[in-house]
This record gives C-alpha cells, structure tokens and sequence, in this order.
C-alpha cells in the first residue's frame, strides 16, 4: 500500500505536527501502544473533533498509514488546498446525502488493511452533537475492529488519549445504532471526568 513517491509531503508533514504540537502546545499522549501497528487488518480510528488539527495531529501520532474522511468542500477551494488535503492522505465525502464513492473508498481503504480516521459527529463541536452511524457502519461491512481516541485541551497542554479497540458485532440497523452508542460511550470515557459528549 505504501507508496513512498506519493507519501513524502504526509511523512513530512506529520514530523513537522507531531512536533509542533510537542513543542508549542505541550503534548501529552497515552494508549498508543494499543494501537495495532500491523497493517494486514483494516481499522477505524474515531474521536471526538475539537478543532482542525485534529486530523493532522492524529496522522502524525498513528504508527501506521491513515486515511481520513474529510467533508467534500474541502477538495473543492482551489487545486493548491485539494493538493494539501489530497496529500495529507483525505478523501472526500458528501455529508449532505448518502455518498456511496466516498464509502466504496472506506470500504477499499479498510479491507486493504489500511486504517481510516472518522469523527463520528461528522464536525468541530464541543462535544454537544449526536453521532452518526458512518463509523459502525463501516466497521460491521469491513468487519475491522473500531479504535477510540480522545482529543482535549487541559491546563495549557494537548492532551490525546487512544482506548481498546473492539471489535463490531452484528449487521442490523439496530445493532449499528447500538455499536455508535457503545463507541461513543468509550470515546467520552477517555477524557477527563468521563464528560459525556
């Protein structure tokens, strides 16, 4: 999967954000050890989305390739930011209707083993917006494990945090509903005071 003449500007890239965020905002990471490093199974990083960096910031963290779901407009301001977001490893995605390129992608992305990043509330929030069922979706149809991740700001340091990762379980709308929700649950579980999001 890997292709080094296409992956150069995301190495560097995560170097250059990695340690940024360790030199000016103070980063503290835990649970990265749980993050399977292997790439011969797909996985699903999801988090909550506090700001902008996160993509980039989780990019750089992840020991292995990762590819982010990134909101459609994105790819459409201009070729030098489609070039930007293109190589920072995103694919865009219709949060408007039902996309189903941008899910084919996913779906191609995780059964090559390769891991995707999705922010289930599908936007920057404080941690107020409900859940969308894209993550467990695609976890249930890949049958590839769902990691959670954490992402705050405390006492002036950049706190990220990486949970178990689980494996889905059914494929029924009902059970989808209930693999968010059990996402979810685990994703406010890292941060500080269990908050619920």
């Amino acid at each position: 999967m890997k292709d080094f003449r296409r992956l150069w500007f995301y190495y560097l890239a995560s170097y250059a954000v990695r340690n940024y965020a360790r030199m000016f905002q103070r980063l503290k990471v835990e649970g990265l050890e749980l993050v399977p490093k292997g790439e011969t199974r797909g996985l699903i990083i999801a988090g909550n989305h506090i700001s902008s960096f996160d993509p980039p910031l989780i990019g750089s963290l992840v020991p292995r390739e990762i590819h982010f779901m990134a909101k459609r407009e994105l790819f459409e301001r201009g070729p030098a930011l489609r070039w930007l977001v293109e190589h920072l490893m995103a694919f865009p995605i219709d949060r408007s209707k039902g996309d189903t390129r941008g899910i084919k992608e996913a779906l191609r992305l995780l059964r090559g083993g390769v891991a995707v990043g999705i922010f289930p509330q599908g936007t920057r929030n404080a941690g107020d917006a409900a859940a969308l069922d894209g993550a467990a979706f695609l976890a249930q149809r890949a049958e590839v494990p769902l990691q959670p991740v954490a992402i705050w700001h405390e006492r002036g340091r950049l706190r990220v945090r990486f949970g178990e990762p689980f494996y889905p379980v059914g494929r029924s709308r009902d059970e989808m509903r209930a693999l968010t929700e059990t996402l979810m649950t685990r994703i406010s579980a890292l941060l500080p005071g269990s908050e619920t999001l």
